[in-house]
């Protein structure tokens, strides 16, 4: 993959994948993991470990695993072993296995926000010319029907982005997904929590309520994000305190899930202990707030 990012220039294979992280379009076949030949579709991602960002795989299964122990609608991933080295592998949600062949599975149709938007794909961060979250939630109110559903699941994202850390949630990794019933949002994928490395960005890819940053959202930034995003104050507090309450108790299951199955590392207990604190404060800040109001 270094040398030959994609398998360039492999006769057969004709293969693109966006972004900045290592990755390889592949074909499960039960346990068969092999390279799609002649214009097949592939079924799933593979990701190996992302150089100098330690424990990445671990950091991005443990983190889509806990985002579904939320209820979210997320691409599943699992970890398996490949080349001598652990690796992820995330199943396509764009693929639909066609009627009465095996193995066989039909492309469909997706954009990311930015494509939806057209906004070029080096522009994917608002401070660069991407969407901003009021974009993000328009698009969804006029390309969906009904709305509300996509429009309170982005909304989930949004939060549990926020919560674990996610700083790189721009507009490239939000989709939407094209069906007979028409457009509806793509499940979560790249869950990452990148609060956890010291040389990576804390500024947010999007403002929250007008801040980069999380440790300056106070609860008017949370109203100012409930405008943006159609919702009322109230609704958003809600929504917010209910996963805030709730996460760190299932990071702590998925965590002992991880350890029993042998993929602990110490990035997960990082990020543990990331959620845990960013979720206490959030929690205070939100019910100080609510003690303020008239």
């Amino acid at each position: 993959m270094p040398q030959r990012p994609m398998l360039a220039g492999q006769e057969g294979l004709r293969l693109s994948l966006a972004g900045a992280q290592d990755k390889l379009p592949v074909v499960l076949q039960g346990t068969r993991i092999g390279l799609p030949l002649n214009g097949t579709p592939s079924t799933h991602i593979l990701k190996p470990p992302i150089p100098g960002i330690d424990g990445s795989v671990f950091n991005e299964a443990f983190c889509m695993t806990l985002a579904r122990s939320l209820k979210l609608t997320v691409a599943p991933v699992q970890i398996v072993p490949a080349a001598g080295a652990l690796v992820l592998l995330v199943q396509r949600y764009d693929r639909r296995a066609a009627d009465g062949a095996a193995y066989a599975h039909q492309r469909l149709h997706q954009e990311d926000f930015c494509q939806a938007l057209g906004v070029p794909p080096e522009h994917r961060y608002q401070n660069e010319g991407g969407p901003d979250l009021a974009q993000c939630f328009a698009l969804l109110r006029c390309a969906t029907r009904p709305s509300a559903p996509h429009v309170l699941a982005l909304l989930d994202g949004v939060v549990f982005n926020t919560l674990i850390g996610n700083h790189g949630a721009h507009g490239r990794n939000f989709s939407l997904l094209y069906g007979a019933r028409g457009a509806g949002l793509a499940p979560l994928y790249d869950l990452l929590s990148t609060a956890v490395y010291p040389r990576l960005t804390e500024k947010m890819a999007m403002k929250l309520g007008g801040k980069y940053r999380f440790s300056e959202v106070m609860p008017r930034h949370w109203g100012q994000f409930a405008s943006e995003a159609g919702l009322s104050p109230a609704q958003l507090r809600k929504r917010v305190l209910d996963i805030a309450r709730r996460l760190p108790e299932l990071a702590h299951q998925i965590l002992a899930g991880f350890e029993t199955h042998g993929y602990g590392h110490p990035v997960l207990n990082q990020i543990v202990a990331m959620v845990e604190q960013r979720c206490t404060l959030t929690a205070l800040h939100l019910a100080a707030g609510a003690a303020d109001e008239p």
